[in-house]
């Protein structure tokens, strides 16, 4: 009905709209490009993530860092000095005489305990025990007089020695290095500090005790037999060369039941070969 109306008018906008002229179509994307995006897009991610680690593990050696230079300010601002001293106070100087020959020597580890326990109305209420331990290496020395009386007999090639008695050389070493100390106060006893000095004081006196009864042991009177025999043997070969008759040395201290009868205790005790190594 238009076109009857404005015939002329239609056919003008029709001619206007040519085919040729339209715009062409929109490219399609191709899914290469997709891929190639979201590579991208990981691989920016994944050196991000990297870089963020990097930053906060340097964030945190850098806290530690910190830290640890705060730690160690109050000895940044302050001087340490440690001075040792030594003085020396000379008491008493004495001469041995030449009488005192050294025998043998033992290191132990001597472990000095002192207890102190408290009671009441007739040990019918306990207040508790106080215990203090100290273990400590020692040296023992021992030693014979030669101004004490000598003995000395050669029977059957064999020359029998009864020597003095050993004696401890006092007071014994201690080694100070390998000191050990502990001390516990019972439940209503607050004297751990005091009870462990008093142990510490009397220490020298308690281990000089302890020296006597140390002759006794086996080891030290072997050592201390052997130590006489060689003293005999050098004394004969400077005196009479060659030893004559003698062939070993048995040496006996005036303390052992064997002495009662010397030639009998030759018997059992082992003898020191008097040309012994004289070759050397």
């Amino acid at each position: 009905m238009l076109d009857r109306i404005f015939p002329g008018h239609l056919m003008s906008e029709s001619s206007d709209l040519n085919p040729a002229e339209a715009p062409p179509p929109a490219p399609r994307r191709r899914p290469g490009c997709l891929t190639l995006t979201c590579l991208s897009l990981f691989i920016l991610m994944t050196a991000g993530g990297v870089a963020v680690w990097k930053m906060i593990d340097m964030g945190f050696d850098f806290a530690r860092y910190g830290l640890s230079w705060l730690v160690t300010l109050p000895e940044r601002l302050q001087n340490h000095r440690i001075t040792e001293t030594f003085r020396q106070e000379v008491t008493r100087i004495t001469s041995t005489e030449g009488d005192v020959l050294e025998i043998a020597t033992m290191e132990t580890v001597e472990t000095v305990t002192k207890s102190d326990t408290k009671t009441l109305f007739d040990d019918i209420i306990y207040l508790g025990t106080t215990e203090s331990e100290i273990r400590v290496p020692a040296v023992y020395r021992f030693h014979i007089k030669l101004s004490d009386p000598w003995k000395i007999e050669v029977h059957d090639g064999r020359c029998i020695v009864t020597a003095p008695p050993v004696r401890p050389t006092l007071p014994p070493a201690i080694r100070t290095e390998g000191m050990e100390k502990k001390t516990e106060a019972g439940w209503l006893r607050f004297n751990a500090s005091d009870n462990l000095s008093r142990l510490e004081k009397n220490l020298t006196p308690t281990l000089e005790k302890r020296a006597g009864a140390h002759i006794l042991i086996p080891g030290v009177r072997d050592s201390s037999r052997r130590s006489v025999a060689q003293f005999v043997r050098k004394w004969i070969l400077k005196e009479h060369p060659g030893g004559a008759a003698i062939k070993e040395i048995i040496v006996i201290f005036p303390d052992e039941p064997a002495v009662k009868n010397p030639f009998e205790a030759a018997k059992t005790l082992q003898g020191l070969p008097l040309l012994e190594d004289t070759s050397h």
